[in-house]
């Protein structure tokens, strides 16, 4: 049951309102309201959202987010065309830090995440020797990931690598909530 006011032109209140009880002078709903608890078909209670408990709502529905394109179902695929010995140091935006390790006699090895959680984000790769005790980064390849699949990467004799391929579904909002 709706009880609507005349309206007021000069009070910009569409424009500015921030909930529907606002919207058709609020004082006179919430008492027709609170007068009659029972509706149509027997149920009981109010069905209006106010903006108090919508706030609600968005707050705890906030903490329960659940990401599509979770960080494991990522799979990098990298091979080598080097005789030398290198590593691949893969940084997932969960934090987790994988190494690929390459013996001069070996041509492909598969790296997928541990962590469940969000892949979505920077991920980078950064093809690495042991020199001496130090780490030498010989190159760099980053990409911004933003759904599930497999990325299939080549390291050649000068230790650069390339993304060659990918199998990879696109998810345009990760989340339920955007971040």
């Amino acid at each position: 049951m709706f009880m609507v006011s005349k309206p007021s032109f000069g009070t910009g209140c569409f424009a500015a309102a921030s909930s529907c009880q606002s919207e058709y002078n609020g004082k006179a709903e919430s008492d027709a309201v609170g007068k009659q608890k029972t509706s149509i078909a027997g149920l009981k209670g109010s069905l209006r959202r106010n903006s108090s408990n919508l706030s609600q709502d968005l707050s705890s529905s906030a903490q329960t987010e659940i990401c599509h394109a979770d960080a494991t179902n990522i799979e990098i695929n990298c091979s080598s065309s080097s005789s030398r010995a290198f590593y691949v140091r893969v940084e997932v935006p969960t934090g987790e830090q994988g190494l690929i390790h390459f013996s001069s006699s070996e041509s492909s090895q598969v790296f997928t995440p541990l962590q469940s959680g969000c892949g979505h984000g920077i991920w980078k790769f950064v093809v690495c020797t042991m020199e001496n005790g130090s780490e030498i980064a010989h190159s760099q390849y980053s990409r911004n990931l933003d759904g599930v699949g497999s990325l299939f990467f080549n390291v050649f004799e000068d230790l650069e690598i390339r993304l060659t391929q990918q199998e990879f579904l696109h998810i345009s909002h990760c989340h339920t909530i955007r971040h």
